[in-house]
């Protein structure tokens, strides 16, 4: 929480430092940037005009021809030159303040993704292929979207710390289980792929981040459904996540989710328990509400509680139809000798479902089959 603190204050100070360095390099709009001659010169353009004075010191135009004839046209030609190169200026002053906020949010993408990938080889979370898809997908995701790398961080932290609880219960069940659970390449992308591929379209078809836009044109609608889906990507993934890492804790033994009256071992794919099924929505309400707090700008409460709720059903939708995949087309292996759950078969094994997806490719599918249901909400 500290580092995201900092992270977000950066954030602020960035934008404020880019917001007034533009408002500086602006010409000032005063009075006299908009009055078609100097003071200096109203008598000679009145005497050019053929305008009279009365005694009374009034200006009173002579109700002649001449009176009403347009001003030469050398002096619209000059005042239209003068405001074509101050539009141009203006111009070339908002490009190069975008290029200058892409260079600053990229910078920034890099450096983070450096430091997280540094962290998780180091603490043994990744292994080296790990670390080096962590690493790309980081940069992307940051100079697409502050929210999404919030988001992936996020998703990190939570998942990272919830491998720890209950560690010494969780390695009774299952093989192998290591308490920092160190992740490779395909695992890190199953996490993470589509949602970073989601920010960087949006940011090329859309543009900027930015909150829902509740009008109705084609790109308004486009950003909302892209921002929507990003939502319920990391939705799914933060919910099952927590739903595996807190679930297998629960002190009552899991239920099948396509047969509820029975009951199977801790670890089970396709298994479900209460303590599942409310830390699936909890991780999904946090992510909905990581992208909803965090958005550089003044978000509306009606903003923060709709992708509140998307999160919300992406967590507890998107572990359900995770368990429904997971208890079809894909195998998992008890061991009845050492009552655990292992990753191959062997002659003491019993098996439940059938192997035809392997766990990365279930959790691929099931976040995209919720962030395609986000995107049509």
């Amino acid at each position: 929480v500290h580092s995201l603190r900092k992270i977000f204050l950066l954030l602020l100070q960035c934008k404020a430092f880019i917001s007034n360095r533009i408002e500086s390099l602006q010409p000032s709009k005063t009075k006299q940037d908009f009055r078609p001659f100097p003071s200096k010169d109203i008598s000679a353009v009145i005497a050019v005009q053929g305008i009279h004075f009365k005694s009374d010191e009034s200006l009173q135009p002579s109700k002649t021809k001449q009176d009403f004839r347009p001003f030469p046209s050398k002096d619209i030609s000059g005042q239209y030159c003068r405001m074509h190169r101050h539009s141009q200026t203006t111009t070339l002053l908002m490009s190069s303040s975008l290029v200058a906020q892409q260079l600053v949010r990229t910078a920034f993408g890099v450096a983070l993704a450096n430091k997280i990938s540094s962290r998780g080889l180091k603490r043994n979370s990744l292994n080296k292929n790990g670390a080096t898809a962590a690493f790309w997908v980081s940069s992307i995701a940051a100079s697409s979207s502050v929210r999404t790398a919030i988001a992936l961080i996020m998703f990190y932290l939570t998942g990272s710390k919830l491998t720890s609880v209950g560690y010494s219960r969780k390695k009774t069940f299952e093989e192998d289980y290591s308490e920092e659970g160190s992740r490779g390449a395909s695992q890190v992308l199953a996490c993470s792929l589509i949602g970073t591929s989601l920010a960087l379209l949006r940011r090329v078809l859309v543009g900027v981040d930015g909150p829902l836009a509740w009008g109705e044109s084609s790109i308004a609608c486009l950003g909302n459904r892209l921002t929507l889906a990003c939502v319920a990507f990391f939705a799914c993934c933060a919910g099952d996540t927590w739903a595996s890492e807190l679930g297998i804790l629960s002190k009552h033994p899991p239920r099948l989710v396509l047969a509820p009256w029975k009951s199977v071992p801790p670890g089970t794919n396709g298994a479900v328990s209460w303590v599942g099924l409310a830390a699936s929505a909890a991780g999904g309400l946090c992510m909905g509400l990581t992208y909803g707090l965090f958005m550089i700008s003044n978000t509306a409460l009606r903003e923060i509680a709709a992708l509140a709720w998307i999160g919300t059903l992406g967590g507890l939708g998107g572990s359900l139809l995770d368990s429904i995949l997971g208890s079809t087309i894909q195998a998992t292996y008890y061991d009845t000798e050492s009552n655990m759950i292992v990753k191959r078969s062997s002659a003491t094994t019993r098996r439940e479902g059938v192997a035809f997806l392997s766990n990365e490719a279930v959790n691929f599918v099931s976040t995209a089959g919720t962030a395609a249901l986000g995107a049509l909400w």
